[in-house]
């Protein structure tokens, strides 16, 4: 039976050549090419071979959604990911155990004891970027993934926003690529509460976004006024009113920051970080953000004990505005799946009109792909192999499962907001400072989450704070690190 489906699906496609050529629409060379891509599922540089049959790759991972399951799942971001891992073991006679650790810090400790211990248990790691997977690289635990052979990060399935902000001068520590499902949706976005807008007769800000002005001062204009003492006890308070929009202050202050094109790092002619500071131009960007948060009366959370809170008054219809990332569109427990009201989504605002791009900050949380010191050298090159294999491979067989069934037609409700999480995604910021100094506190990382928590009204103190000579000593102590000095 199946013999004969094949040589009728043959014939079917025989004859629909033969009517494309005769029509002058396509070219056996169009057709044989278009066959050639949809049979893609790899990197074609990462030819068939038994070079690496019967070893097994060690993958500890940070979180479920970047593990997938080891069996086929209803799931359908799961089930991609079996899919992926079983064809790899099947194509190239390889075995793929992931061991799934959700705490950073032991999963951290992990990682520490393995290389100096030399047992080599983990291959490759998934690990938070702040706090963790920098410490490692800065603590000299790592291996530079640019010394890797197999790996291209040229490739479409390595993140460049990434690659650029990880990269010191030609060192690499750490990456993300399709391999890591879970961090793409780690993207800084706002959620508007549709039915607030048609109650007021406003018009959503897709057009805006479209057209490239949707800035901080739209924001600061649809956020005036909004909040309101519902229960008029002469009080604000979360439990029981209405806010303009809600954050909390390990996301929201970041997201504004880095989303209007704030840093305290440029890069050299050699890609070395150099301290460099605009205190007027950040300074400018914090009166409108400050303005967005205090004086339009926002819900700011600083507790982590109720920060879900900052999410569940949103979904309770509680808000016009809701400071977040794509996992929150994704997550079933504080997400917005089940929310009542519908909403849509926009990209993080710029400053001005005069910024070229929309820039989603993505939240330290996310993970990054690492290599441990402690893999043995006569192992490196299968395990360069092996993670551009999971790259590739997830680029063709997981990425759009994720993106259209996940991040878009399965949470997202309007095809407007399907459009804006494209351009959410296509301009994302991992910035050197946040990502290296976010652990010491300094203010190239935490400015505007410290600013925010103490209400003040100037970031010049706070700046002040880390003297510019203390900043090049840090840098310094990492370059060394980097340069294997």
């Amino acid at each position: 039976m199946k013999k004969v489906f094949v040589m009728l699906l043959c014939g079917m496609l025989l004859l629909s050549l033969l009517a494309g050529c005769a029509d002058g629409e396509q070219s056996v060379e169009e057709t044989t090419a278009a066959v050639e891509e949809e049979n893609h599922w790899i990197s074609p540089a990462l030819t068939v071979t038994d070079e690496f049959s019967g070893k097994t790759l060690s993958i500890l991972v940070n979180h479920e959604m970047n593990a997938g399951s080891d069996e086929a799942s209803s799931d359908p971001l799961e089930d991609a990911i079996y899919r992926r891992n079983d064809k790899l073991e099947s194509t190239y006679g390889i075995e793929i155990n992931t061991l799934l650790d959700t705490d950073y810090v032991s999963l951290s400790n992990k990682v520490t004891k393995d290389v100096s211990s030399g047992n080599g248990e983990y291959d490759l790691v998934y690990q938070h970027m702040v706090n963790s997977a920098t410490n490692l690289a800065t603590n000299g635990l790592l291996i530079d993934l640019g010394d890797l052979e197999y790996v291209d990060f040229d490739q479409v399935w390595w993140d460049q926003d990434a690659r650029e902000g990880f990269t010191i001068g030609n060192h690499q520590f750490l990456a993300v690529g399709d391999l890591l499902p879970h961090t793409l949706l780690y993207s800084a976005c706002l959620a508007f509460n549709k039915n607030h807008f048609d109650d007021q007769g406003l018009e959503y800000p897709y057009d805006l976004a479209r057209e490239g002005v949707w800035t901080l001062d739209e924001l600061n204009a649809l956020t005036k006024d909004q909040t309101k003492d519902i229960n008029g006890d002469g009080k604000i308070e979360f439990e029981n009113d209405y806010f303009g929009m809600t954050s909390w202050h390990l996301a929201g202050p970041f997201n504004f920051f880095f989303g209007s094109g704030a840093t305290f790092f440029t890069k050299d002619a050699d890609n070395y970080p150099v301290y460099s500071v605009d205190q007027d131009k950040i300074q400018n960007i914090y009166d409108k953000v400050y303005t967005t948060f205090m004086d339009n009366n926002s819900l700011y959370i600083t507790d982590v004990g109720i920060h879900t809170e900052a999410y569940k008054v949103f979904t309770r219809g509680k808000a016009l505005f809701c400071s977040c990332s794509l996992t929150q569109i994704a997550m079933t427990e504080h997400g917005f799946k089940d929310m009542a009201d519908e909403y849509g989504l926009v990209p993080q605002p710029k400053y001005d009109t005069d910024q070229k791009d929309y820039m989603s900050f993505v939240n330290g949380a996310a993970a990054v792909v690492v290599v441990p010191k402690s893999v043995a050298a006569d192992k490196l090159g299968f395990v360069g192999f092996a993670m551009e294999a999971l790259s590739s491979s997830s680029y063709y067989m997981v990425t759009d499962t994720l993106y259209d069934k996940v991040a878009k037609a399965k949470n997202v409700r309007d095809a407007e907001s399907a459009e804006m999480v494209d351009i959410i995604i296509r301009n994302r910021v991992f910035d050197f400072g946040y990502a290296h100094f976010y652990s010491k506190a300094y203010p190239c990382a935490v400015l505007f989450q410290t600013c925010l928590d103490g209400k003040n009204t100037s970031v010049a103190s706070a700046i002040k704070r880390t003297k510019e000579n203390t900043m090049k000593k840090e840098i310094d102590k990492i370059l060394k690190v980097y340069q294997g000095d």
